[in-house]
């Protein structure tokens, strides 16, 4: 069985755009079925969690503050998921967030 990265993103909204971003990424790696190394980071990119996504996910404005620039969150877990194929849940969801933060970093 090949190597697999499943990611699941936690967002300030359901569509990508300046004011809807990712606030959280987690992924783990699996081979053979078995997870073999993870990342996880909340993230900040400069927008407002509004106050149901906080009631949602549990992120909230001040936890953000404190958070690595998304930027950088995002160039870590490239390099981290290389070319591993990803798996996820809601995975057209999950493609969007995943192409749109990668592609505000030109990657």
């Amino acid at each position: 069985m090949e190597r697999i990265a499943v990611i699941d993103f936690e967002t300030t909204g359901i569509t990508p755009s300046s004011s809807c971003r990712a606030t959280e990424i987690a992924v783990v790696i699996l081979e053979q079925g078995r997870i073999v190394d993870r990342y996880q980071s909340l993230m900040n990119a400069g927008v407002r969690v509004p106050a149901f996504i906080e009631q949602l996910t549990g992120i909230s404005n001040a936890m953000l503050r404190s958070a690595p620039p998304a930027e950088k969150v995002m160039n870590e877990v490239n390099e981290f998921v290389g070319i591993t194929p990803l798996l996820a849940h809601n995975a057209a969801f999950d493609q969007k967030f995943w192409d749109f933060e990668l592609g505000r970093i030109k990657r």
